[in-house]
């Protein structure tokens, strides 16, 4: 059966499974949760070890070949191997002039007892909940596959945007990291973003609640590669780290007008694949393989940084960045800074013209903060009605 039709069948069943449960008793049928134990027996694979972070969160070591990933129809017959590093680190141009390092403090990284075992990866384990909110939530934020796009209501940004088309090998940032309240139905997020066509691949810190379960702030990614567009690493994303799993809470966060902590993120063009790469501590997190894509399979054209929010119409939207008006103070304010894109193997400032596309937040762009690259704010306090 192909993927065109797996995956609408699947949404249908969970879509079924989920208005049962909450309109309902709150219990499915036998028939159902047999179906679902199906589905998270293909999911949950074995485990090696098990790591229980103190946030209760369940990271099962499975083997690097039975992660969820290869059961891509895409990537059953691969040649990848754990130990894949980067066969060419993009260097990075000296600035022509001495510029002041961002003030913020990096999030602790890493799971207890250092990480899972070699030849394993973690994996977040999944319960049915999960499963159900997975499915409608990446249906419900398809918008995402359209962005700024008047007829895709529930999706906002305030983004700094390259205009220039022309080929990008990669996209990276420091991100400093918040934690602001949102309802079961909205996400906030502050993200990096590489894009060619309608395709895409995002990656920064976001609270979820539809998508996790809680109101922590994690790490994660989101594809959309074809027909597929979904939240981490279900779209055929495959994880190398031992030690960072990729929706892992981060912490300590950011304080408004206190102390800033964040992250460096970058993806990058490495041969045939789109390398995740935490690059403070470097570490390889992950990769997208190039034939998961039509177009950005062979390069990107566009180069996002900034803030991303979503509501169900009608409803008031959440914050964005840091939850308040923007100051244009990196104590206050949520921000990229040394923003790049890399071109030609080489780390360098993106193009002078940035558009910055906004509607009910706010986004600044300036040209310090670390060079190569630049320093983008973003942010807003939210309350708005959206369409």
């Amino acid at each position: 059966m192909g993927l065109k039709v797996v995956l609408p069948y699947l949404l249908v069943c969970y879509l079924f499974f989920y208005c049962k449960w909450v309109k309902g008793s709150g219990k499915l049928s036998k028939e159902e949760d047999l179906e679902l134990d199906e589905q998270l027996k293909r999911l949950n694979k074995p485990a090696v070890k098990t790591i229980k972070t103190k946030y209760g969160d369940i990271y099962d070591c499975v083997d690097f070949y039975k992660q969820p990933a290869f059961d891509h129809p895409l990537l059953k017959n691969h040649n990848f191997h754990l130990e894949m590093r980067s066969t060419s680190i993009p260097r990075r141009v000296s600035p022509k002039k001495k510029v002041p390092k961002l003030d913020f403090n990096l999030v602790n990284i890493g799971l207890e007892g250092g990480g899972c075992p070699v030849g394993t990866v973690p994996i977040r384990r999944t319960t049915k909940d999960d499963l159900i909110r997975a499915k409608i939530y990446s249906e419900m934020y398809a918008s995402k596959i359209n962005p700024l796009a008047d007829d895709k209501p529930g999706t906002h940004y305030a983004v700094a945007q390259t205009k220039q088309n022309i080929n990008y090998d990669g996209v990276g940032a420091e991100l400093n990291v918040w934690n602001i309240p949102v309802q079961d139905s909205q996400y906030t997020s502050g993200r990096i973003k590489i894009s060619n066509g309608a395709e895409s691949i995002e990656a920064g810190w976001t609270v979820n609640p539809g998508l996790y379960g809680d109101n922590r702030t994690h790490l994660y990614i989101y594809t959309n590669a074809g027909q597929s567009h979904c939240f981490n690493a279900q779209c055929g994303y495959v994880h190398i780290s031992r030690e960072m799993p990729l929706d892992m809470v981060l912490g300590p966060v950011s304080s408004y007008g206190g102390k800033q902590y964040g992250m460096t993120l970058s993806i990058v063009k490495d041969k045939d694949n789109w390398l995740l790469r935490w690059d403070d501590p470097p570490i390889n997190l992950g990769f997208w393989a190039s034939h998961l894509f039509t177009n950005l399979g062979n390069t990107a054209t566009q180069a996002e940084w900034g803030g991303e929010v979503f509501g169900p119409r009608h409803v008031p939207l959440p914050g964005m960045g840091s939850g308040h008006p923007l100051r244009i103070n990196t104590k206050y304010d949520a921000f990229c800074g040394r923003a790049h894109v890399v071109v030609n193997n080489t780390i360098i400032n993106p193009p002078k013209d940035l558009a910055l596309l906004f509607d009910f937040y706010d986004v600044d762009n300036r040209n310090v903060g670390g060079a190569p690259g630049y320093l983008i704010f973003y942010g807003g306090s939210g309350g708005a009605i959206g369409n």
